[in-house]
């Protein structure tokens, strides 16, 4: 089923994991490991997803139980894909691929196994090329899925859905069918059987002719891809400079999508975001831009900044020392010299430690008072911060910025009794 080249390409690897659901084109893909590979250069990895109940369970226990006949380690990831979605704003079919493309990712990080092998194949190729044009991708598009991106290997992509079914026939290899194949309502069942039948019905080559694209949109992207790493990541966001913004179109465009995929892989790029964010090297300091999945972007001087928005919502009161949870974060108050800001705790008393509401005025320590907004911009703190700042205050007069600066209302003086010396710690230190 595999040709001599994609065998010497496998064993290269000292370790894989097989990504096997159950369904005929991932039973061929063990069936063949098990003739052609020693057993200890593998084992099988399941996602049972909870979303088709009874059979979902079916399809994990006969993958479970195939391996335990025939000596193959099987590891099994139970999964509530429907809360996943609910949760993060996904439909099905992006939330099941997000988070087994995670699952793959956590086991492949140690490097045992290398990588996570898929049944991926020509068809497949075909329908991903054909979504991605109907999305209206660009050439990282068209490229369709790679043979080995690093955490996932497809070694079958230039098998065609005839060869499979041969070889299934050929090896008696036993499998279990999915329903939910059947169901149109999936955007890729329905491309698959209503679609690309009709296009067929024009172009006989079709999937040839896609597989051949996709080849050549590989080559072209790999050249393009060396010029655009002109971007740095820190503190949580990645910079892009406005010179390559104004720069060559596709130069910028295609820094914008290497810039999003340094930070995340959640979010599925349009042309549409894309030029949301080159616009806005056009545009004023501090202007910015929403875009999905909680990503945010904002001009932020010679740069536009790209950073995951997932400012945390604070709620406590001060009423003395101690250490009070803010979710990642800690606020520490404590009589001990630690900690760079130090305050009169008995004035910092009552204060709601929250985040930063429209109306906020600060008034510096030995300074003048002004809106919270006009100090952060004087201080130069970063916009894309601003949301999960950590402010004490008593109604809209912020009293402490633990971050940052006390206020000039809780300064020590000649009347202070008991001084706190405050400080703000990540949980995960």
């Amino acid at each position: 089923m595999l040709d001599e080249v994609t065998k010497d390409y496998i064993s290269k690897f000292e370790k894989l994991a097989l990504a096997v659901s159950g369904g005929r084109d991932s039973m061929a893909l063990l069936n063949w490991f098990s003739n052609n590979v020693d057993k200890c250069r593998f084992f099988v990895v399941t996602v049972h997803h909870n979303l088709r109940g009874d059979e979902g369970r079916r399809d994990r226990d006969f993958v479970r139980e195939y391996c335990v006949q025939n000596g193959i380690d099987c590891q099994i990831f139970e999964e509530d894909i429907p809360a996943f979605c609910a949760a993060h704003g996904y439909t099905v079919e992006q939330g099941a691929r997000i988070r087994r493309r995670e699952i793959f990712k956590d086991i492949t990080a140690k490097g045992n196994p290398q990588r996570v092998v898929t049944a991926h194949h020509l068809s497949d190729q075909v329908e991903s090329v054909l979504m991605h044009i109907f999305r209206g991708s660009g050439i990282a598009g068209l490229k369709g899925m790679s043979i080995d991106d690093g955490i996932l290997l497809r070694p079958m992509l230039d098998v065609s859905r005839e060869q499979i079914d041969a070889y299934v026939l050929s090896q008696s290899v036993p499998y279990v069918d999915d329903s939910s194949n059947d169901c149109v309502d999936y955007t890729r069942n329905k491309l698959r059987k209503e679609i690309i039948p009709l296009i067929k019905q024009v172009y006989s080559g079709l999937e040839n002719n896609i597989a051949g694209l996709a080849k050549r949109a590989t080559e072209t992207y790999g050249f393009i891809d060396r010029f655009c790493r002109d971007y740095r990541v820190e503190n949580d966001g990645v910079y892009i400079p406005v010179a390559v913004l104004t720069g060559e179109r596709a130069i910028a465009a295609q820094s914008v999508v290497n810039a999003v995929e340094s930070i995340t892989t959640r979010v599925d790029l349009t042309a549409k975001h894309i030029d949301s964010i080159i616009s806005l090297a056009t545009k004023a300091n501090g202007a910015s831009v929403s875009l999905p999945f909680s990503l945010k972007a904002h001009r932020d001087c010679d740069c536009v900044v790209l950073a995951l928005d997932s400012a945390a919502q604070y709620s406590a009161i001060i009423d003395g020392y101690g250490e009070y949870d803010l979710g990642e974060k800690i606020l520490i108050i404590s009589q001990k010299q630690t900690g760079k800001l130090r305050c009169d705790l008995d004035k910092l008393i009552g204060c709601v430690i929250r985040n930063r509401k429209t109306g906020d005025t600060f008034k510096r320590y030995k300074g003048g008072s002004k809106s919270l907004g006009d100090y952060l911009t004087d201080i130069k703190a970063p916009k894309r911060k601003r949301d999960a700042l950590i402010v004490a205050a008593k109604e809209s007069k912020v009293l402490l910025l633990p971050e940052y600066e006390i206020s000039d209302w809780i300064k020590v003086d000649e009347n202070t009794e008991r001084i706190a010396y405050i400080s703000v710690k990540d949980k995960a230190d």
